[in-house]
């Protein structure tokens, strides 16, 4: 018998979501659990469903199947598990012209969240020194955290971030993975959408892979390494110089164009997922 949602032992619990545009299938009986204070990666190529998922966790579009948010449906309370949750968006929308600070006082007042929170909020975000800067004079990796510090003002227990890092630089890539670590080590559960790889080893707990519309993987990073099948070898310089090992492969015959990072390529990832042995996809309980 299939479990029921598991209210108390889950910050997120998903049962069959389904969700269609018109004739378009997008999700397809989906289902998963998210355990209190971890961090999810919501992997998946373009159109895969992400976006939609975070739609239906957030209860702004109509679907099918049940979800609950800390223990709120969101089907019959959506304004309820709402907030619970602070999302934040692709592309923020904060007007260029005030500052921080006014911009989340505005956002707070919208909420009905107290004027002491803009403050926190932003030394949450590491934005208390631009807290006079207008939005317009702010970096990319800046306005992520802007945005980020919009959705911690009512401190939800439940972050929902949408391709945060799409438009970012490496180093302020760095920079937000860090405070999501942060965050979560503070026990917020968080799920993100990302086709971003670098670093997930360290920052996810939890893997979820949509391939069109489906849940093809549920699981950690390591499981979903192991599946990856290749010729990808890890080399220990054990204190020889990079310089040496690349000289060492030219005497071999192999050229540097050859030499490529031993990351998770997105490709054999979803192939691995998508070819795993139904048996590992049961329900977590």
């Amino acid at each position: 018998m299939e479990a029921p949602l598991a209210s108390v032992r889950h910050a997120v619990s998903v049962r069959h979501l389904s969700k269609s545009y018109g004739s378009t299938r997008v999700l397809d009986d989906v289902s998963f659990d998210v355990r209190p204070g971890t961090c999810v990666a919501l992997l998946g190529g373009n159109g895969a469903g992400k976006t939609t998922t975070l739609k239906c966790l957030l209860g702004v579009v109509p679907f099918q199947g049940d979800i609950e948010v800390e223990g709120v449906p969101v089907q019959s309370r959506g304004k309820d598990a709402r907030r619970q949750i602070g999302y934040v968006p692709q592309i923020p929308a904060v007007g260029e012209q005030d500052t921080c600070s006014d911009a989340l006082s505005f956002i707070a007042e919208l909420r009905s969240v107290g004027a002491d929170r803009v403050g926190w909020a932003l030394r949450m975000a590491d934005l208390t020194a631009q807290a006079r800067m207008k939005v317009g004079e702010l970096s990319g990796g800046m306005r992520q955290r802007l945005a980020l510090a919009a959705a911690l003002l009512s401190d939800p227990p439940v972050l929902l971030l949408d391709e945060p890092a799409s438009s970012l630089d490496a180093q302020s890539r760095r920079e937000l993975h860090e405070m999501i670590a942060r965050l979560r080590g503070e026990g917020r559960t968080i799920i993100l959408s990302t086709h971003v790889l670098d670093h997930l080893e360290r920052l996810a707990d939890q893997l979820l892979i949509l391939d069109r519309g489906r849940l093809a993987f549920d699981g950690s990073v390591g499981e979903l390494s192991s599946r990856v099948r290749g010729n990808r070898l890890v080399v220990n310089l054990n204190g020889n110089s990079p310089r040496d090992f690349m000289q060492a492969l030219l005497v071999a015959g192999i050229g540097a164009e050859r030499v490529t990072s031993a990351g998770l390529p997105w490709e054999e990832m979803l192939l691995a997922a998508s070819t795993s042995d139904p048996a590992t996809q049961e329900e977590r309980s």
